[in-house]
């Protein structure tokens, strides 16, 4: 609600009319993300952010079919083998208020920053906290370090979702508190429909779980006062605006929705499982002593290579701030609006899901039995909840002390339960940076390991111990624990500088806006001064290098010879396996030519089970790799350094940073075999992708269907047209056979016509396409048009429309309404 000047205060600020106290709010929340971004958005620098730099890479073939056919592709022909385009890049048919952020592009992150604190702000102030209590909160929220670290990495649709996330929470507190409630309707469908466009579903998930445990509280309520009727109706228009808001991205989400069956995250037949492999999801789970990192940041070394803590490496922890801390325990101690227990509940659970494999006996109950939960990964995100949460019950605090200093209800004895809570945790917290080792036993292993490997003795040898130990306790521990303690000091002098802004306040000294101010400066110095520790220099370069300049930047001769022979004597480009360059971490090849290899975390469940997995079928073999793979995928090149000496394959090109390999047998896009292997079940067709169990250039292996196919020697397969998206085929035979397509096997959307009439594809040698053809001569052609995008943009566009419709409405409401008071 909005908040009116106290006419009774005395102090200055709260005299303030309520729009000037929200334009000063808001010009702090444009100041400071110019002052902690300043490289680029004054200073005429960008960010080089890897991710970015991979996704870049990955989307070239998507780009340059828009550059040429100037229309959508959704299909990416050039990494791992072939993927929907619409997991890489995608441009919406359908517009909505998210294009704004486009015209905002060159001063990145700050739109976002502005975005994400007016939401907070918005928020908090709907909560009724006084104004200068929401901008504390919307600060400690918008500055926490994780924040930063996904900026510097990358992560644009995670943070553009974060940022959004207080907008929903907002809408849902005006539709279900506002007498108003078309106003309501309006924001919580806008802010959902937005939320999804920013393309991150694991935050909407996370912040779903609010959404819910906020329904629940006031459900009860509601059954409590009787006023169950109203809450239906109230649920039902919460539902409406959901299903409204959801509908604005239908166009992505009913394809990625198909998608993810097909997807890694959909489970694997091999395994026979329907979500992501435990392992994998549990990964990056945070260590529950870990969780200190909130209020002391480097207790386990901050980020790589000083990190030492339970995961494998990490770019930065999630830093909530020193204030923190106090104004948790003044809300817990001192409020007692059960609401506020809604959040901190919530974000303690969220707290626990983040340690994963590390609280093993709740985490693997909801990976069992909650929905969709396994279908996420590195569970240290949930803390962005935990982080939300906190900070609203730490206002909840900071407002509860102001209010009682205001109404000189305020005794300093009330504080002593909170601060001396406060000070025995910064005590043991000082107890427990004295007790760490400064190590972990993965970290002493693989150091044992190197040091054994030296010396050509075995790592439990007492020798190879000894001297592990003693390098970790001379070249590691000291700079960690310095780190540490060195964190422990700021922790000691922000909070007495925070502590003594509080004592001043409660004795009068300064009043409580002026407080308040101060401890807004001392949030905003605090967490900037963290954030800029996972802010490197190297991130940020001239304005001129931007991703492409930078991926042409790293073109090398080998690549060069590359994309010169890629498509020698042929009408399509052939594929390479870049084992250079750790082929399935990395995009920046496939920026050059068509590569199996690539960057995403939500492969095709078939490229993660034969390239990924362990004991897959692709390293396998006498010689390490399976050569008949790489064939039968109509992969012509495979680039490494000097000295591979495999048959099958014959150096053709050396240069300095690398040899480029030539398969001696590779075989077409489009070939016919001279006879078929039916197998019933996914696994006998996975089996048979190991060496030696089938010529693929004569056999094709096909998932229940009994093809009709024979050794024809009059057959002639020419591949007429090809863009990754689109393929068409000229086939001649005198009798029937069995077509392969050395094209990855996705049966959502692809669609096969052979003269002119619809044909089946099927699933053939595990992964990749087959077509039953006819004797005589036909022309075959293959387009990728899923079903599921089209329905997607004519829902999207309904989505909108009412959302149209609605802020109509709302504004011929307002305007009456005031037209009313007027007369």
């Amino acid at each position: 609600m909005p908040i009116s000047p106290d006419t009774t205060s005395t102090d200055f600020f709260y005299k303030l009319p309520s729009s000037r106290q929200h334009l000063i709010a808001l010009a702090i929340f444009f100041v400071i993300p110019l002052i902690l971004f300043f490289d680029t958005t004054l200073g005429g620098k960008e960010l080089q952010r890897h991710d970015i730099t991979q996704w870049r890479a990955a989307a070239e073939s998507i780009i340059e079919y828009r550059e040429e056919f100037d229309k959508e592709p959704l299909w990416a022909s050039n990494t791992y083998g072939g993927m929907p385009s619409f997991v890489i890049s995608v441009i919406k048919e359908v517009p909505h208020l998210d294009l704004i952020a486009n015209v905002f592009h060159k001063i990145y992150p700050a739109f976002q920053f502005w975005v994400l604190f007016s939401g907070m702000y918005f928020f908090l102030i709907l909560m009724r906290f006084r104004s200068l209590s929401a901008v504390f909160g919307s600060l400690m929220y918008g500055l926490t370090s994780y924040f930063t670290i996904i900026i510097i990495a990358g992560h644009t649709s995670k943070f553009f979702a974060l940022a959004l996330a207080p907008w929903i929470l907002s809408g849902y507190w005006v539709l279900t508190r506002h007498p108003k409630k078309i106003f309501g309707l309006l924001l919580f469908s806008v802010a959902i429909a937005l939320q999804i466009r920013a393309g991150h579903p694991q935050i909407t998930y996370y912040f779903f779980y609010l959404l819910g445990f906020l329904w629940i509280f006031d459900s009860w309520n509601a059954y409590k006062e009787g006023l169950i009727k109203n809450w239906g109706i109230v649920t039902g228009l919460l539902i409406v605006g959901g299903v409204i808001g959801i509908l604005g991205n239908a166009e992505r989400i009913l394809s990625l929705q198909e998608y993810a069956h097909y997807s890694m995250r959909g489970g694997s037949a091999i395994r026979g499982t329907n979500s992501l492999d435990p392992s994998y999801a549990f990964g990056w789970s945070q260590g529950i002593s870990e969780t200190l990192t909130l209020i002391l940041p480097n207790i386990f070394g901050g980020a790589s290579p000083d990190y030492w803590g339970p995961k494998v490496f990490t770019s930065g922890p999630h830093y909530l701030g020193v204030l923190a801390l106090p104004l948790l325990l003044i809300a817990l101690f001192k409020v007692r609006t059960k609401i506020m227990f809604v959040f901190f509940g919530t974000g303690l659970l969220a707290m626990f899901f983040s340690w994963g494999s590390n609280f093993a006996l709740l985490n693997n109950l909801a990976f069992e039995i909650i929905p969709f939960f396994n279908k996420f990964r590195a569970p240290e995100t949930w803390l962005v909840l935990t982080a939300f949460c906190f900070t609203v019950v730490s206002v909840y605090g900071l407002n509860w002390l102001i209010n009682s200093i205001s109404d000189k209800s305020f005794s300093l004895k009330s504080l002593y339960p909170p601060i001396g809570s406060t000070l025995a945790v910064f005590l043991l917290l000082f107890i427990y940076s004295n007790s760490l080792e400064y190590s972990n036993d993965r970290e002493v292993a693989n150091i044992a390991n190197q040091i054994a490997q030296q010396n050509q003795l075995n790592p439990q040898n007492p020798q190879v111990l000894q001297q592990t130990r003693s390098y970790i306790n001379t070249r590691l521990v000291p700079s960690r624990e310095e780190k540490a303690k060195s964190d422990l000091l700021r922790l000691a002098i922000f909070l007495s500088v925070g502590l003594g802004a509080i004592y001043l306040m409660s004795k009068s000294k300064v009043s409580p806006a002026l407080g308040t101010m101060s401890l807004i400066l001392i949030v905003s110095v605090d967490m900037i001064s963290v954030d800029k520790r996972y802010m490197p220099e190297k991130s940020f370069v001239s304005n001129n290098v931007g991703p492409v300049t930078y991926i042409e930047s790293q073109k090398r001769d080998i690549d060069r010879y590359i994309e010169e022979h890629i498509s020698e004597n042929s009408t399509y480009p052939y594929r390479v396996f870049p084992l250079l360059d750790n082929p399935f971490s990395n995009s920046v090849p496939s920026y050059f030519y068509p590569s199996l290899g690539g960057y995403t975390a939500v492969k095709l469940g078939l490229i993660q089970e034969v390239f990924i997995a362990d004991q897959n079928p692709l390293y396998s073999g006498p010689v390490g790799i399976n050569l008949e793979l790489l064939a039968m995928l109509n992969a012509k090149y495979i680039t490494y350094s000097p000295g591979l000496s495999i048959p099958g394959i014959t150096p053709v090109f050396t240069g300095q940073s690398g040899v480029v390999y030539e398969l001696d047998n590779v075989l077409p896009k489009a070939f016919f075999v001279d006879s078929t292997i039916t197998v019933n079940e996914s696994i006998e067709a996975y089996n048979l992708l190991y060496p030696g169990n089938v010529d693929f250039s004569k056999v094709a292996v096909i998932e229940n269907f009994d093809a009709i196919t024979a050794y024809d020697s009059t057959s002639v397969v020419e591949v007429t047209n090809y863009t990754g998206a689109e393929m068409t085929i000229e086939t001649t035979r005198s009798k029937a056979g069995y077509l392969v397509l050395s094209e990855i096997y996705y049966p959502a959307g692809w669609i096969a016509l052979l003269d002119g009439e619809e044909v089946p594809i099927h699933k053939t040698n595990y992964l990749v396409r087959g077509i039953q053809i006819p004797e005589g001569k036909h022309t075959l052609e293959l387009d990728f048009k899923p079903s599921s995008h089209a329905l997607g943009v004519k829902l999207s566009w309904f989505s909108l429309i009412s959302q149209i419709l609605m802020a109509v409405f709302a504004g011929f409401t307002f305007f009456k309404v005031r037209s009313n008071r007027e007369q």
